[in-house]
């Protein structure tokens, strides 16, 4: 138990350095103006941003994964489909911040990186036993494309990808660390969790710096990869739980837009948190509501995985629906001052 923590913990302290360190070089080194996001009518950030954040922290996990994966107890295909997947997202998100390619072609290489994202879960994976290995294949390989989309959505406010998405992969890795997870979805997500958190220190309030699509693409190809490796180890329920507000707001969104006729692949500001941020709530008081939540679905994960009954995976499902949709129903339910 005490190396798998110390595991836990180098892996996480080294791509947070490594992070840190990348994207401070790129700060300073790179031209200002270069993916600099300016401010329009969509923008959720204070000062203009530049989009620089994908560029240290997809490498960062990227290499320290292909440098350490034997600790993880990921086979070398895995690895190398990963890595080939995570490498053509971010090469067409950096193309695309860049020179803004069309979306078919950005949907194309995203669905190819999804593709090879479940491929490198291998053949003997299986979430529904009651689904043929091919339709399982094709319904996970959209759920990964979906969730792409959806790392990429909500990168649109100051540290909403490190309350967001960084708390619940952390808690797959502390998870693992107790081993009550296994280590190659701990290892991964300890990765994951380290360099957002390095790429913190330039994108708090008043973020300095952003994912862009070359940071949040191959970040939802891995993050939703140790998910789905969680869901396997413990409970497709509990893997939904960790990061159930991203969930409740990204399909809260599509559904609304679809609904009212609009095309979402179309940039939009209208997730619940842009409504909250222009209603007049604090990026601050935004974003630690959205980290109080996750760490609270992570404690309930946490009992989960302590008393894996029926009745308890219910009530602890249902308490945190019922809190992630009151919180959500606070941001969208609040007058635009």
């Amino acid at each position: 138990m005490e190396s798998v923590s110390s595991q836990m913990m180098i892996a996480f302290i080294s791509a947070f350095v490594l992070c840190a360190c990348l994207l401070g070089a790129l700060y300073y080194l790179l031209p200002s103006h270069f993916l600099a996001a300016q401010k329009n009518a969509r923008s959720n950030h204070t000062i203009p941003a530049r989009q620089i954040g994908g560029l240290a922290l997809v490498p960062t996990i990227l290499i320290l994964l292909a440098v350490f994966y034997s600790f993880a107890g990921l086979s070398g295909r895995t690895v190398v489909l990963l890595e080939v997947s995570g490498w053509l997202l971010w090469l067409t998100g950096l193309l695309d911040d860049r020179y803004d390619i069309s979306v078919r072609l950005r949907l194309s290489v995203q669905l190819l990186g999804a593709v090879l994202g479940i491929a490198a879960l291998g053949n003997d994976f299986q979430l529904f036993t009651f689904l043929p290995f091919w339709l399982e294949f094709g319904l996970l390989v959209f759920v990964m494309l979906v969730w792409i989309n959806v790392t990429n959505f909500m990168d649109g406010l100051d540290l909403m990808t490190v309350s967001g998405l960084g708390i619940p992969v952390l808690w797959i890795a502390v998870f693992a660390g107790l081993g009550l997870a296994g280590m190659s979805a701990g290892y991964l997500a300890a990765l994951i969790a380290g360099a957002i958190m390095g790429f913190a220190l330039f994108n708090r309030h008043p973020a300095k710096v952003f994912l862009g699509d070359s940071g949040s693409l191959p970040l939802g190809m891995l993050s939703c990869f140790a998910l789905l490796l969680f869901a396997q180890q413990a409970s497709v329920w509990l893997a939904l739980l960790l990061p159930l507000y991203y969930v409740l707001d990204a399909s809260s969104t599509i559904l609304m837009r679809l609904c009212e006729g609009e095309n979402i692949f179309v940039a939009h500001s209208r997730h619940a948190y842009q409504k909250a941020k222009r209603a007049g709530h604090s990026v601050w008081s935004i974003v630690g509501a959205v980290a109080l939540l996750n760490v609270a679905l992570g404690v309930f994960v946490f009992l989960g995985l302590l008393r894996p009954h029926a009745w308890v995976l219910l009530g602890i499902t249902l308490s945190g629906v019922i809190i992630s949709s009151v919180l959500l129903l606070k941001f969208r339910t609040t007058p635009t001052q």
